[in-house]
């Protein structure tokens, strides 16, 4: 018998990934009769954001604001039979989610592997990773298909 959830957490970000698993997300609320919450994460500035328009502030306002219409825009593609919450929140990304499970007493996080991470994603390492490493309920990693039809040796 598989599992029966009862709260759904989906950390978004907009990208491929995300999108694929908030529709990962969405049907498996569905499938359990569970609530489904909606996740955004605005993540620190780079480091050498200071030197942007506005600075380091400009750097956060600016991501916050795109996050927040992301964020909107995946929140009308949920069914309206599904109980949904969303938040926007600030911090690493991987903190913040694990915080976001452990406070709304989530028994699943959804995810994609990966998201539209700046560089520096590849040295401070993977936020799925950490997540899947660090929480208490089991996290579900969507990985874009691959479409690996070999060469094109048609060119």
């Amino acid at each position: 018998m598989p599992p029966r959830y009862r709260h759904v957490l989906v950390a978004f970000d907009g990208s491929l990934d995300a999108e694929l698993a908030l529709a990962h997300g969405v049907a498996l609320a569905q499938a359990s009769h569970a609530r489904l919450a909606v996740v955004t994460v605005v993540p620190p500035p780079p480091l050498l954001s200071w030197q942007a328009p506005g600075g380091m502030q400009g750097v956060h306002d600016s991501e916050q604001a795109e996050l927040d219409l992301r964020l909107r825009a995946a929140a009308d593609k949920v069914p309206d039979d599904l109980s949904l919450t969303t938040r926007l929140l600030d911090g690493d990304p991987a903190r913040e989610i694990l915080r976001a499970a452990r406070d709304g007493e989530h028994d699943v996080i959804v995810m994609g592997s990966r998201g539209r991470g700046r560089v520096s994603a590849a040295v401070l390492g993977s936020v799925s990773n950490h997540v899947m490493h660090e929480a208490d309920v089991p996290v579900i990693v969507i990985h874009r298909p691959r479409r690996d039809d070999g060469p094109d040796l048609a060119a």
